[in-house]
């Protein structure tokens, strides 16, 4: 690769269990996975800087001092400013970014995108970040887009691996499951991750004691589950996804094409399924411990005319790339 290129990539995202109830004080548990987002930085030969960005503008690319900038880039802008006035460094440059993750399907595709941003930039002006700034940048750069994120996402996309979350404190989740398959399933169902959390809130100021209910089994099964993903149990960590989706069902989050996906997924040889993040559309997360099985059922889905992907956990955070 050109000396003059500086690319770091970093991971999405699943929650793999304790969705809405973690809003209200109860234990949550996320992890990387193998898809990536890549951010390239490279001496631009004209008099400006650029971004570019082919999977949400084909074939543009935006001058960064160009005002004003469409809503998708003003998050990344943050970066590029804070990094040149933090640094007081002049240069032309281009960044080119590249996703593998689906974007705005609960997937962290936009916090990868900035912890990648923030490593490969910081890099090219010869001031690497250590991962604690890293993750402080894009954590900032997240607000702009999301007003209150929890931090789980960065901090995934970040160091990588499994964490536990919990009040807002987030403790490393030692798991490493070599033998395990994640079909994700894109039901391409748009849904507002808002409304579906004001929803659940409405419901709770109504019919506290029942809600209450629901996020106790979560978080039985949240508790369950750690034991079971440091044992690296797959049948029980599937067993627990499946009652996972049952409670989410139950408080009225999911969609009649995430359960009609989950069923197919569980009649074809998958140890659980469930809906990841918000609900009412976005994607659902099957566990294999086979890997044609997997492919199987991604055939299948695709053959519904639903987007889906073969991945797995990964221990790996953010990135360097240019070697």
């Amino acid at each position: 690769m050109d000396v003059n290129t500086t690319e770091f990539s970093a991971p999405g995202k699943i929650i793999l269990f304790g969705e809405h109830a973690v809003v209200y004080g109860y234990p949550a548990i996320a992890t990387a996975i193998d898809l990536r987002a890549k951010s390239s930085v490279l001496d631009s030969s004209k008099q400006i800087s650029t971004i570019s960005i082919p999977d949400l503008f084909q074939k543009k690319q935006f001058e960064l001092n160009q005002t004003p900038l469409p809503q998708e880039l003003t998050a990344l802008k943050f970066i590029v400013d804070s990094i040149l006035r933090n640094f007081e460094l002049k240069k032309n440059f281009d960044i080119k970014i590249a996703s593998q993750i689906p974007s705005s399907v609960g997937l962290g595709s936009s916090a990868a995108v900035s912890v990648a941003m923030v490593a490969s930039l910081s890099s090219f002006f010869g001031k690497s970040l250590n991962l604690e700034e890293i993750n402080k940048l894009a954590h900032e750069s997240e607000k702009i887009i999301h007003s209150f994120p929890s931090g789980i996402d960065t901090t995934i996309s970040t160091y990588g691996g499994g964490i536990y979350y919990e009040n807002g404190v987030i403790r490393e989740l030692p798991f490493r499951i070599s033998s395990a398959y994640v079909v994700i399933i894109n039901s391409l169902i748009k849904r507002n991750t808002k409304d579906i959390v004001e929803k659940v809130k409405k419901k709770y100021e109504e019919k506290q004691n029942s809600i209450k209910e629901i996020f106790n089994n979560i978080h039985e099964i949240v508790i369950d589950a750690e034991k079971a993903l440091i044992d690296e149990n797959l049948p029980e960590i599937g067993k627990l996804m499946s009652l996972n989706h049952n409670s989410l069902k139950d408080l009225d989050v999911s969609h009649e094409v995430l359960d009609k996906i989950v069923n197919v997924l569980d009649k074809n040889g998958a140890l659980g399924s469930k809906l990841t993040g918000a609900g009412g559309g976005g994607c659902v997360i099957s566990l294999f411990d086979d890997f044609t099985k997997a492919k199987d059922a991604i055939k299948i889905m695709k053959e519904k005319n639903l987007q889906a992907f073969l991945s797995t956990f990964t221990t790996d955070g953010v990135r360097n790339e240019s070697n």
